[in-house]
């Protein structure tokens, strides 16, 4: 089994144990190991023949025992006694926006309804109202959440991390294959998409033919849909569709443009084309007046014969990147190399799976100077948020670890929670002992506009908050966000000083890249954070970093480029 694979067992088994209303803790630790499986670097199959199972961040003894069980056996006991006991269908029924844990078991245990289409005909023969305690606005309700969630999940699309787990799979099945030169993904994923529609991979072969049956062929294929000598595109196992096209080294270039899109960029890139004399198509370049066809092995080249900067692949959308390409004003992006550390952490202290010395030491091993413990404050029990009393040991706690440390520092925060009248989940004596504050919404997030806007609007009006985290509080697929009029949220953070979170976590890219690029506009200051509750998700940063890049970001408008003597300055203005 794959690392992907014995992830989603231990997932499976932290959503069976949440629909049971088992111990937080005990979910938590599934979630996050299940987290550590899957973006391990090596195989997992390796760290269990070397004895290292418990090397992973976030896996004990127990854990380590279910994974080696999985490993031996391809299945876990554990996991399916849950799965007796509820039915995981159910979970997909959880999954459904709108429709929580405590309801979805009540109408199981009512009806017997186990899935969304059972849930979907129970509602719409009006068997839910009449279940006890619920009634006809509720059975409304859910029909409404699950007509909105079929929807979605009729267009086959995945979270930008997952579908590059499932290419990367992909290239390494076949990269080993006779005849290949070089590979490379292009498409959504190559242009950093928060969600992905399918995968497009783009390859030099002196052997094209044996290149495409080693692609048809590997263990992940679930179907061949086309199959030709330069060309093939599959179903993969996870309902994403997969093409390979082989192409030749001197047209590298025009492929790789073409294959990495979007329709927007292409067909402004054609038009533009077309006003200096050329004729621009997958199928080549074709200077007009001679018909000559030009061929070009990189980007670059190409890019630079139509009089255009080079353009990043996460800016080609359609949004103007043409326009500012040809007059030379495309932003200088922000790069990953540039961040110095990062701002929003947890421990655990709260809900994270490593102490403040380790998740420290390795932001250190990354090349960062700083990092901010950022856990959950009081209010927020589900995540073991800390009391007053616990926060202050732990600010007596970082300050023994910085003294012992050398070339990095560790800043005191808290994420603290924003609550319904827009106030802060902690005192400003507290507050104001803290290095660094960081407000987030984390419940009530269903509120309708105006009130949930002038309740984050409050917030910015406080003096010790830093910066609002995750603003729009949406997790991708699966929580809209919230109905925020984000235009006068930003405008206030400009306003206020204030500092706009791009969260970095694969499930949220909150700053969406469409916020960003309007808080770019606006002159806000942004941090790039990865929210991390492992040392595994440290790594998360790159899909802030490209997300940020999407919509514009540069150096100089991100908080966590700054040197550690910069920061400080900045938070002690």
């Amino acid at each position: 089994m794959n690392n992907k694979e014995v992830a989603d067992i231990l997932l499976d088994i932290s959503r069976l144990l949440e629909l049971e209303g088992e111990d937080a803790y005990r979910i938590r630790a599934y979630r996050k190991a299940a987290q550590s499986v899957e973006s391990l670097d090596g195989d997992v199959n390796e760290y269990y023949r070397k004895g290292r199972l418990r090397d992973i961040p976030g896996v004990g003894e127990s854990i380590a025992g279910t994974i080696a069980e999985v490993l031996d056996t391809g299945r876990s006991r554990m996991h399916e006694a849950l799965k007796k006991d509820v039915p995981p269908e159910l979970y997909e029924v959880v999954e459904v926006p709108g429709i929580g844990r405590k309801t979805a078991l009540k109408i199981y245990r009512a009806l017997g309804a186990k899935t969304v289409e059972d849930f979907r005909r129970a509602a719409k023969s009006r068997r839910i109202r009449k279940v006890r305690g619920l009634g006809d606005r509720t059975e409304q309700n859910i029909l409404e959440a699950i007509d909105r969630y079929r929807k979605m999940r009729e267009e086959v699309r995945v979270p930008i991390h997952r579908a590059r787990a499932i290419a990367r799979d992909l290239m390494r099945y076949f990269s080993g294959c006779q005849g290949l030169v070089c590979a490379g993904v292009a498409g959504s994923i190559r242009r950093w998409k928060t969600l992905v529609g399918d995968i497009n991979i783009l390859a030099v072969a002196t052997d094209p033919e044996e290149i495409i049956r080693c692609f048809c062929e590997n263990p992940l294929s679930k179907a061949v849909k086309e199959r030709g000598s330069h060309h093939a595109l599959i179903t993969t196992r996870y309902r994403l569709d997969a093409t390979l096209e082989v192409v030749s080294p001197e047209d590298y270039g025009l492929h790789l443009i073409w294959d990495t899109g979007s329709d927007g960029h292409l067909q402004c890139l054609a038009e533009h084309a077309a006003g200096r004399g050329v004729r621009l198509g997958r199928d080549g370049y074709y200077v007009e007046a001679t018909g000559e066809r030009r061929a070009f092995a990189d980007e670059e080249s190409l890019y630079r014969s139509l009089g255009l900067e080079y353009i990043p692949p996460e800016l080609r959308e359609g949004r103007g990147e043409i326009e500012s390409a040809k007059e030379g004003t495309l932003p200088d992006l922000i790069s990953q190399e540039q961040i110095k550390g990062d701002l929003h952490l947890h421990t655990d202290w709260s809900d994270g799976a490593n102490s403040i010395r380790d998740i420290a030491m390795a932001a250190r091993a990354r090349g960062y100077e700083y990092i901010a413990v950022c856990d959950h404050s009081r209010s927020l029990q589900v995540a073991n948020g800390l009391s007053v009393e616990r926060l202050r040991d732990q600010m007596v706690e970082i300050d023994r670890l910085n003294d012992t440390l050398e070339g990095f520092s560790i800043l005191k925060g808290s994420e603290v929670d924003i609550m319904a009248d827009g106030s802060l989940d902690l005192p400003d004596d507290v507050l104001a002992d803290l290095d660094i504050v960081v407000g987030s919404v984390h419940t009530g997030m269903r509120q309708d506009a105006d009130t949930i806007t002038r309740r984050v609007l409050n917030a910015l009006e406080n003096e010790y908050l830093t910066i609002l985290a995750h603003p729009t509080s949406r997790i991708i697929g699966r929580r809209e966000p919230m109905a925020l009029d984000i235009d006068r949220v930003i405008e206030a953070a400009v306003e206020r000083d204030k500092v706009l979170e791009v969260n970095a976590y694969p499930d949220r890219l909150d700053l969406s890249d469409e916020h960003v690029a309007r808080a770019m506009e606006a002159g806000a200051m942004i941090a790039i954070d990865t929210d991390s509750h492992s040392i595994p998700e440290l790594d998360f940063m790159e899909y802030g970093v490209h997300n940020a890049r999407r919509g514009r970001a540069t150096k100089a408008r991100t908080l966590n480029t700054l040197s550690y003597d910069a920061l400080n300055a900045f938070l002690q203005r």
